[in-house]
C-alpha cells in the first residue's frame, strides 16, 4: 500500500528506479556489435534482470529471492560475456539494504562475495593490476552501500518514531488539562449546583403554601447563584493565570518527556512584579516550548530571565534543525508563522517586542523584550 506523496513502507519513491536504467545504454551497445545469436540472447537476458530489479523495487514481498536471482543474473553476464558486467551488481545493492531482516541481508551479501570471489578467481584478476584498481573500489562500494541505505532507513524510522511521541505527548498534555478543568468543574460547582436545584424544588412547594417563605428561598437562590458566577469567575482566572516559574516546571516535565535537555538561567528574585506581563511571558514561553517539541528536533533547549534597565527578557534558544525560510522582521515573521504572530500580539498588551533568530541546522532563538510596568496598578489607579 502506497503512502501519502507516492511513497511506499519498504523504499524510496518507485519512479527513481528508472533513472538508473539510463546505465542499461552501454550493455546494448555492447551486444550490438556481437553477432545477432548473442545479441537477442543479451537483450533477452537484460529484460529478465530488469523485470528482478523493477519487481525487487516495487514489492517487498519475495526481495530476497529477486536479489538473488539478480546477482545470479550478473554472474551469467560476468562469465558469459565479460568481467566489466560485475558493475551490474550496483542495481541490487541498494535493494539489499531495503530487506527486511538482518538474515535476509547476511544470505544476500555472502551471494554477492561469493559472486566477486568467483568473478576474480575466473578471470584471475589478482594477477592484474590494473584490473583489481578499476573493480576492487567498486565493489567495495557495492559491499558498503547496503548499509548505508539501511542506516538512512533506520534513521526515517527513528525520525517517524518522533513525531509520532510528540503528537502523543500533546494528546495526553491535552487529556490531562481537560480531565483538570473536569475536577476543578466538579469540585468547585458541584455542591453549589445541587443546593440551588434542591432550594428550586422546595421553593415550587412552598409557593401556594407558604409565599413568605418562598420569597427567602428565592433571595437564598440568587445569593447561591451569585456564589456560584463567583466561582467560576476565580476558576476561569485560575486557569488563564499561567506564570513563567509555573510554566518553566511545565516546560522541563514536557521537554524530558520529549527526550529533550533544558537549561535554565534566572535573575529574578522571585515572581514578576506584574501579573499581566507574567501571564503574558508565561503564555509565550508555552508557545516556544510547544515549538521546539513538534518541529526543531533539538536536543537541548535553554531559557533565561534577564533583568535589564527598565526591561525583562525572556530567551528562548535551541540547537535544532533550524530554518532560512522566515525572515528576521518582525512583519514577515508574523505573517508567516501563526505561532509567531500569536505571541507578538499578546506583547502588544504590556508594549513588548518579540526577535526571532534562525538558520537551517543552527538551531532557534526567540527573544522576548518588555518594560517592566505594573499595567494592573496603573489601571486601578486610573479607574480609582
Amino acid at each position: 500500500m502506497k503512502k501519502a506523496g507516492g511513497r511506499r513502507p519498504s523504499g524510496p519513491p518507485y519512479i527513481f528506479s528508472f533513472v538508473w536504467l539510463i546505465y542499461l545504454v552501454y550493455p546494448l551497445y555492447d551486444f550490438s556489435s556481437r553477432p545477432i545469436d548473442q545479441l537477442i540472447e543479451g537483450i533477452a537476458l537484460l529484460i529478465v534482470f530488469v523485470g528482478l530489479y523493477l519487481y525487487s523495487y516495487r514489492r517487498q514481498r519475495g526481495r530476497l529471492y529477486s536479489v538473488l536471482g539478480q546477482l545470479l543474473m550478473v554472474g551469467i553476464f560476468t562469465f558469459r560475456y565479460d568481467a566489466s558486467f560485475i558493475y551490474f551488481a550496483f542495481y541490487p545493492s541498494p535493494l539489499i539494504g531495503m530487506l527486511p531482516n538482518k538474515k535476509q541481508i547476511v544470505i544476500s551479501m555472502s551471494a554477492k562475495v561469493v559472486l566477486y570471489a568467483a568473478v576474480c578467481w575466473n578471470y584471475k584478476l589478482y594477477l592484474d593490476s590494473n584490473s583489481l584498481i578499476q573493480l576492487v573500489p567498486a565493489m567495495l562500494v557495492m559491499l558498503a552501500l547496503p548499509f548505508a541505505v539501511r542506516a538512512g532507513h533506520k534513521a526515517k524510522e527513528l525520525r517517524a518514531k518522533l513525531n509520532l511521541a510528540n503528537e502523543e505527548i500533546a494528546r495526553l498534555s491535552k487529556n490531562e488539562e481537560r480531565q483538570r478543568i473536569s475536577r476543578d468543574l466538579h469540585d468547585t460547582l458541584g455542591h453549589t449546583l445541587s443546593l440551588i436545584t434542591l432550594k428550586s424544588e422546595l421553593t415550587e412547594k412552598l409557593i401556594t403554601r407558604n409565599p413568605e417563605r418562598a420569597i427567602q428561598e428565592v433571595k437564598d437562590i440568587q445569593v447561591t447563584s451569585r456564589a456560584a458566577l463567583k466561582q467560576v469567575r476565580e476558576l476561569v482566572s485560575g486557569m488563564n493565570a499561567v506564570t513563567v516559574l509555573e510554566e518553566m516546571d511545565h516546560a522541563k516535565q514536557i521537554l524530558t518527556a520529549a527526550g529533550i535537555g533544558m537549561e535554565t538561567k534566572s535573575e529574578l528574585d522571585g515572581r514578576i512584579p506584574s501579573p499581566l506581563i507574567d501571564n503574558i511571558l508565561g503564555m509565550c514561553l508555552r508557545e516556544s516550548v510547544t515549538n521546539v517539541v513538534k518541529h526543531s528536533r533539538a536536543r537541548m533547549c535553554k531559557v533565561e530571565l534577564l533583568k535589564q534597565t527598565g526591561t525583562l527578557q525572556m530567551i528562548v534558544t535551541d540547537d535544532g534543525d533550524g530554518t532560512d525560510n522566515v525572515s528576521s522582521s518582525a512583519e514577515s515573521q508574523t505573517a508567516s508563522c501563526n505561532g509567531l504572530k500569536g505571541m507578538r500580539d499578546r506583547l502588544k498588551l504590556v508594549e513588548g517586542e518579540l526577535e526571532f533568530e534562525s538558520a537551517a541546522h543552527k538551531g532557534t532563538r526567540l527573544l522576548f523584550t518588555v518594560p517592566l510596568v505594573n499595567k494592573s496598578g496603573e489601571e486601578g489607579e486610573s479607574r480609582a
